[in-house]
């Protein structure tokens, strides 16, 4: 009789051993690694997207505050914005390839008529990211390249601090911490503009914007000209990664000044279907 039991007890316990390898990660058992790991895949799994974006970020005049919904497609790259703040009622349209690649805005008050800008145009670069940044890819490289190249010491330097509630859904939260966070010396190579810079060194370039006197905006630079550049992305950021999609939902980012920005992703749809119009200016939902 005790031989059975014994029998049926290590069985029980070889079946519950089974059952926890095939069990999802808990909390626990999360570390800042393997969370900031699975973030990048279901990031690089993105074709659609769409949602509200709320963001405060450091300009010239201080932190401003921001507000819009979009609609996001990657390939064809397709971008639909309304703006809540600034410019209530604004709406941009861009398309690879159409309208001369120009982007057309309704601006929702007088004159009231359309208008094409470039890219590269003041009003479509009134923040920290030109338009064609919406989504999760530039966060994608910001981290991926974090990742890669910090892997030595990620873990002294990436913390997993559990989860949180946050709008109703349960997020986890993870920090990043670079105390040795300083500056550095950079020279202008070509015809590069603080965008190239932002690529290539993985800075932000309105950071690079704020550290340079003689620098008024991301294109003010020119071959040999020596920039101070911060050596690393930022000296702390906060992301909270949301259950559902894995996504970095908040993103709050700090400098040697304090906040430098915060973004909040909400309502999001991942990779919904659009209809084939909702790219077009005569959209029935659209002002244009």
């Amino acid at each position: 009789m005790i031989a059975t039991t014994r029998t049926a007890l290590r069985r029980a316990l070889f079946l519950l051993g089974v059952l926890l390898l095939f069990l999802p990660e808990t909390a626990s058992a999360q570390t800042a690694r393997s969370i900031v790991t699975e973030s990048l895949r279901s990031m690089q799994r993105i074709q659609t997207l769409s949602g509200r974006i709320k963001r405060m970020e450091r300009l010239a005049d201080g932190l401003e505050p921001g507000e819009l919904k979009f609609k996001l497609m990657l390939d064809p790259h397709k971008i639909y914005i309304y703006n809540y703040v600034p410019e209530e009622g604004a709406e941009v349209l861009w398309v690879n390839g159409w309208n001369k690649n120009k982007a057309l805005i309704h601006p929702n008050k007088f004159p009231w008529v359309n208008v094409s800008f470039g890219l590269d145009a003041d009003v479509l670069l009134r923040g920290h990211h030109p338009m064609t940044d919406l989504g999760f890819g530039y966060t994608h490289r910001v981290i991926e390249r974090l990742m890669r190249e910090r892997s030595d010491d990620f873990e002294e330097h990436v913390k997993y601090e559990g989860t949180r509630t946050w709008y109703g859904q349960t997020v986890h939260v993870v920090v990043v911490n670079y105390e040795e966070y300083s500056f550095d010396n950079y020279t202008v190579v070509g015809n590069e503009d603080l965008f190239d810079i932002d690529r290539k060194l993985n800075v932000p370039a309105w950071k690079v914007v704020e550290l340079n006197d003689k620098v008024d905006d991301f294109y003010d630079i020119k071959a040999g000209q020596n920039l101070k550049v911060p050596n690393i992305y930022a000296k702390k950021v906060i992301f909270f990664f949301d259950d559902k999609y894995k996504l970095p939902v908040v993103q709050i980012v700090y400098d040697d000044q304090g906040l430098f920005s915060k973004y909040e992703y909400l309502d999001l749809r991942v990779n919904p279907r659009f209809r084939s119009d909702e790219f077009l200016s005569d959209y029935s939902e659209y002002g244009f």
